[in-house]
């Protein structure tokens, strides 16, 4: 059990040394993803922009909410959730994306996901233009407690991490569970405060007390909404960080000469 915890944790120092890697290629898919549009990624931000607009009216309408109130704390939570989900959703895929690469060099396995985690955060980074423009013209604006977020941010990122390494072995050696984790994704949504706000539970607040998704969601919104995130926010996030840490370890000490094979 040690020699496989050591193995494990051995492969993401080295993945995590060899950060010109996936940074490098990170960068190189965006570019070559956009490689003949006149804004590139900016493109997602502006659908973003117009879908959070007519959602939030919607919805606000809906749930008899004040759209002032309810257009910010719907823009993070959706934007975050995107980011969110995009991981997990593309980790399901596996490493067969890059089984080419892998069959031929002899990289750290996380270098793939922290490859796909650059990406990703770099579509993150253009949409966070559409939270701070709801913020300042919607909103209340930002203040120092927004600072607040920058390392909920980063906490919630290394929790991204260590479960895209998990979702991403346990998806190559079974590959028909890429559709059950893409299902589940979708079902945490609607049981997640994005589209709703707790306080229209009434009472059966344990919907959200028990979901980890939401604590990962509130320590980011909550700073940026001008409110200090709760302790159980960050008792359940720095939780989930501990167990997903030593579980993603585990699973790569112990099948990380197995994946090539399950390619």
């Amino acid at each position: 059990m040690q020699s496989i915890l050591k193995n494990g944790l051995t492969e993401i120092i080295k993945a995590l040394e060899n950060h010109a890697q996936w940074l490098y290629l990170g960068v190189q898919d965006i570019k070559l993803r956009y490689r003949r549009s006149i804004i590139g990624p900016w493109w997602v931000t502006i659908s973003t922009g117009i879908m959070i607009m007519m959602l939030s009216f919607l919805w606000s309408k809906i749930f008899g909410s004040n759209i002032r109130t309810y257009m910010p704390f719907f823009a993070i939570g959706f934007i975050v959730w995107n980011w969110m989900s995009s991981i997990v959703t593309e980790s399901a895929n596996g490493f067969f994306p890059f089984q080419s690469a892998i069959r031929q060099i002899k990289l750290p396995f996380p270098v793939f996901i922290l490859r796909l985690s650059m990406r990703l955060l770099i579509v993150l980074a253009h949409n966070l233009v559409v939270i701070f423009l709801v913020l300042l013209i919607i909103g209340n604006g930002l203040s120092w407690l927004s600072l607040l977020s920058i390392p909920a941010f980063v906490l919630i990122q290394l929790n991204l991490l260590c479960l895209s390494v998990i979702i991403a072995i346990f998806c190559t050696r079974f590959q028909d569970m890429s559709q059950v984790v893409s299902t589940f994704t979708q079902i945490i949504f609607f049981f997640t405060p994005i589209l709703w706000q707790p306080e229209t539970l009434k009472g059966k607040s344990y919907l959200v007390e028990f979901n980890p998704v939401h604590h990962w969601i509130e320590i980011i919104r909550a700073p940026l909404l001008g409110s200090m995130p709760s302790v159980d926010n960050w008792l359940w996030s720095l939780g989930t960080l501990l167990f997903l840490l030593v579980t993603s370890v585990y699973a790569l000490g112990r099948y990380r000469s197995r994946i090539a094979f399950w390619l």
